[in-house]
């Protein structure tokens, strides 16, 4: 009964939640959704991997910076923080996330979503809000 009324709130929050940030949401769990595939099969090119072909260049770009400040910000993937090329460095986390228990895999990677949504967003909330978007929304799909 208590998670029931707890979903629904979480739905009717996110309702309320704005579009632009929603979308960025979306994006940012199209990603790591793609990084939780690659655990099993990892690719030479990463990027070309995780990142939609329909997604606008600057968007793209954006998105390549976004998950280089993210992996960074992550302690999960402190030595992989010598890697300079994107590649190199999503590679380096992915052989870390590979090494955790599959929920924690989760909790990293929706965690790196909140990273991603927040700085295509701009920064222009705390980042526990999208934390918490970020969850309700994966929670969201899931059910």
């Amino acid at each position: 009964m208590l998670c029931t009324k707890m979903k629904g709130q979480i739905k009717a929050l996110l309702r309320d939640f704005d579009n632009f940030v929603d979308n960025h949401i979306d994006t940012a769990l199209q990603i790591t959704t793609a990084l939780k595939n690659l655990l099993s099969s990892p690719v030479a090119d990463v990027l070309t991997a995780i990142i939609p072909g329909d997604i606008d260049d600057t968007i793209k770009q954006d998105l390549i910076a976004a998950l280089g400040k993210a992996i960074d910000v992550l302690t999960i993937a402190d030595n992989c923080k010598q890697n300079t090329d994107v590649n190199a460095l999503l590679a380096c986390f992915i052989q870390q996330v590979q090494q955790r228990d599959p929920q924690l895999q989760d909790a990293i990677l929706q965690k790196l979503a909140s990273l991603l949504a927040a700085h295509l967003d701009g920064q222009r909330l705390k980042q526990n809000l999208y934390d918490l978007y970020t969850q309700g929304k994966y929670a969201a799909t899931k059910s």
